[in-house]
């Protein structure tokens, strides 16, 4: 595993999301992979990023169509992002 990606994965597990992204984005800048864009998209799905998440996930299946992760992470954002309360509209 790249160094870059073991520490910002050190980082994200002790839930420091901003220096996980900070080496997230140095590795992407070097080396862009399947893990380094699946591990920025939990990120930004733990910062309540939905879209940068979904960015993300794209093109792990860009990369990898077949990943488990990326395709439920991207629809647990879609679904995020669609839910609304009808009853919020119409009171």
């Amino acid at each position: 595993m790249n160094d870059l990606l073991y520490e910002a994965t050190l980082l994200l597990e002790k839930n420091d999301l901003a220096g996980s992204l900070e080496k997230v984005n140095q590795l992407i800048l070097t080396d862009a992979n399947r893990e380094s864009f699946l591990l920025r998209g939990r990120i930004h799905y733990r910062m309540q990023k939905w879209g940068d998440a979904m960015n993300d996930y794209y093109s792990v299946l860009e990369l990898d169509p077949h990943n488990q992760e990326a395709k439920s992470g991207l629809e647990m954002a879609k679904s995020i992002l669609g839910y609304f309360t009808p009853d919020m509209f119409n009171p």
